[in-house]
């Protein structure tokens, strides 16, 4: 009974695409880029990052921690380190100034006027990489890092 309904339902659909073609309407295949290609290029982007030594400094000039997924006590990465989510004034602390939803100097907030910045230090002298908000119109020379991403590199193997 079942397999009758399946096989009547296939049938119908492929008379209606038949006609459908027939008609002067064309069926197109729609190539969109892989989301695992996406990632992997995103990711690759941080261990740039992480290869170049950047790191992540408050509005304030309070250092928040290294883009490392490493076990120092400075890497974001380490989950007792910078990367502890109840830290004070740690990144991932979502009650905190830098980690919360509603404070204007935070990452996480949407509307932040004030968002954390990402830095690296070459030769003596520092260059911004842009900010790490998900305020998409927070005002930048460089680019806007969403901080889900850099969390999502660091969790990542």
């Amino acid at each position: 009974m079942l397999n009758t309904s399946i096989n009547r339902i296939f049938k119908l659909s492929l008379i209606g695409l038949i006609a459908f073609s027939l008609m002067g309407f064309a069926a197109h295949q729609l190539t969109v880029p892989s989301i695992e290609d996406r990632a992997d290029a995103l990711f690759r982007d941080f261990d740039e990052l992480q290869r170049l030594g950047a790191y992540v400094v408050g509005e304030d000039g309070e250092k928040l921690g290294d883009i490392s997924k490493g076990l120092g006590s400075d890497s974001l990465g380490n989950p007792y380190g910078a990367g502890n989510e109840y830290k004070s004034n740690g990144l991932f602390n979502s009650f905190g100034k830098y980690g919360g939803q509603f404070n204007a100097t935070s990452a996480f907030n949407s509307l932040a006027t004030k968002p954390p910045s990402i830095l690296i230090r070459r030769n003596g002298d520092v260059y911004s990489v842009g900010l790490l908000t998900t305020n998409k119109l927070a005002p930048t020379r460089g680019q806007r890092i969403n901080p889900y991403l850099l969390k999502a590199w660091l969790q990542s193997k």
